[in-house]
C-alpha cells in the first residue's frame, strides 16, 4: 500500500472555498491592474496636455542666429523650402542645401524661365515653354522626362511621377509620366469638351486637374479628379468625380496631403477629400480680393487688404474642412508667409512676426541681417535662413 505520508486529502466543500477564494483574488489583482492603468493613461495625458499647452503659449523673446556658412552672392537666386533643406535656383542651375550649408545635391542648366515644384523631398525643374522635365529625388537622382511638346505648368508627387500640362498649335494636353520618365497617360483637352488645363494637381494615383471653359457669354471652370489605378479602370476615361462653378476661375489646385486637395478660384475656397475618389468637402464663397495664398500640410492662409483701415493686411487661416481658424491683422509689407506645425512665420527683409494657428503673437522682432529666404525645418522653433552672403539657422527662445 503506497505510503500517503505528507499528503493531505481535500474535501470537496473545501476544494471549493479555496477555489472561490483563488478567483476572488484574480479579479482583485484584475481590478487593481486595470485601475493603474487608468491612473497611469490619466497622467499621462494629463502631462501631454500640460506640456502642449504650455508649447503651444510660450512666447519667444529672443531669435538666434546658429551656426552661419558663407557664400559667393546669393542675391539674384530663387529659393523654395524642402523639408528641411533650402533648394537654390536660377537660370544656370538648381541645388539644394541642408541647415549644416552642405550641398545635398546640384544640377546645371539653361533656362529662361524656370518654374520648381516640390513635394516629399522630391524637387523638379521646367523652363516655362521648354519640354525637358528634370526631377531630383533626395538623393540626388536625377530622371529627364522629355515632353516634346511645350510646358505650361506640371505637378509632382511623392512617388516620382510628373503631371504635365503641355500645348501645341491648335490643342492642349494633360500627360502622366511614371518615375523612369515614360509617358503612361495622355489626355487631349479641347475647349468644346473638357476646357482649357490651367493647373493640375498630383497625389499617387490621382490627378486633379482645372479646367476653364468659356461658352458665348457665359464661363465656368470645373475641377476635375481622375483616378489612375483600380478605382478610376470602371469609370468612364477614368474620371471618379467632377464639379462645376460657374462664372468663376481656378487657377490654384494642389493636394496639401494623401487625403485633401485644396482649390481657390478668384471668388472661392474648395476642399476636396478622399486619396482614391475625392469629394466635395466644403465650398466658401469669398467676397475680397485675394492678394496672397499660403498652403501649409493642413492649413491655408489667405491675404486680403484689412477694409478696416486700422491695419494694411489682414491673414485669415483656415482648415482642412473649410473652417476659418483665425484672422490676423498686421501691417508689414511681407515677402512670404510659411505655414508650418501649428505656426505661422511672416517676413520680409529686414523683419518677422511669428503666430500660433489661433493668431497669437510668439514674437515679433528684426533680423540681424537683411534675409532673401526662410525655409522651414522638422521644429517650429528651428528655421534657415538665406542672407546675401550666407546660409544661417534662426532658433527661438
Amino acid at each position: 500500500m503506497p505510503d500517503r505520508k505528507g499528503f493531505h486529502i481535500v474535501k470537496p466543500e473545501e476544494n471549493t472555498e479555496k477555489q472561490g477564494s483563488f478567483k476572488s483574488q484574480i479579479v482583485k489583482h484584475r481590478l487593481v491592474v486595470a485601475i493603474r492603468a487608468v491612473v497611469a493613461i490619466i497622467i499621462f495625458v494629463g502631462l501631454f496636455i500640460l506640456l502642449r499647452n504650455r508649447y503651444k503659449n510660450q512666447i519667444y523673446s529672443t531669435l538666434n542666429v546658429g551656426e552661419r556658412f558663407e557664400k559667393v552672392s546669393l542675391e539674384n537666386n530663387s529659393y523654395i523650402s524642402n523639408h528641411g533643406s533650402v533648394v537654390t535656383y536660377s537660370r544656370d542651375g538648381i541645388s539644394a542645401t541642408d541647415e549644416s550649408g552642405k550641398v545635398i545635391w546640384n544640377l546645371t542648366y539653361e533656362m529662361q524661365k524656370p518654374i520648381v515644384h516640390q513635394t516629399d523631398g522630391l524637387v523638379a525643374v521646367c523652363d516655362y515653354n521648354g519640354h525637358i522635365i528634370y526631377m531630383i529625388n533626395a538623393s540626388g537622382k536625377v530622371t529627364e522626362i522629355d515632353t516634346n511638346l511645350p510646358v505650361r505648368d506640371f505637378a509632382v508627387s511623392g512617388e516620382e511621377r510628373v503631371a504635365a500640362i503641355l500645348e501645341d498649335s491648335s490643342n492642349s494636353w494633360v500627360n502622366l509620366y511614371d518615375s523612369n520618365g515614360a509617358k503612361v497617360v495622355e489626355i487631349k483637352a479641347t475647349m468644346t469638351k473638357t476646357g482649357y488645363p490651367l493647373a493640375v494637381a498630383l497625389s499617387g494615383e490621382v490627378m486633379g486637374v482645372s479646367y476653364f471653359y468659356v461658352d458665348g457669354d457665359s464661363m465656368r471652370n470645373s475641377v476635375t479628379f481622375y483616378n489612375f489605378g483600380g478605382i478610376g479602370e470602371n469609370t468612364s476615361d477614368h474620371i471618379v468625380s467632377s464639379y462645376d462653378y460657374a462664372d468663376a476661375v481656378v487657377p490654384i489646385i494642389s493636394f496639401m496631403n494623401n487625403e485633401t486637395c485644396v482649390a481657390l478660384a478668384d471668388n472661392r475656397l474648395m476642399f476636396f477629400t478622399g486619396s482614391k475618389k475625392p469629394i466635395s468637402s466644403s465650398d466658401t464663397l469669398i467676397s475680397e480680393n485675394i492678394v496672397g495664398a499660403y498652403c501649409g500640410d493642413t492649413d491655408i492662409g489667405l491675404v486680403f487688404y484689412d477694409t478696416s483701415g486700422e491695419h494694411k493686411y489682414r491673414l485669415d487661416l483656415y482648415n482642412t474642412a473649410g473652417k476659418k481658424t483665425m484672422s490676423y491683422s498686421y501691417d508689414i509689407d511681407f515677402k512670404d508667409i510659411l505655414i508650418h506645425k501649428g505656426q505661422v512665420f511672416i517676413y520680409n527683409e529686414d523683419q518677422c512676426i511669428v503666430l500660433d494657428d489661433n493668431g497669437k503673437e510668439k514674437y515679433t522682432g528684426l533680423f540681424a541681417d537683411k534675409v532673401l529666404n526662410v525655409s522651414t525645418t522638422d521644429s517650429n522653433k528651428k528655421y534657415i535662413a538665406v542672407t546675401k552672403t550666407a546660409i544661417e539657422t534662426l532658433s527661438f527662445e
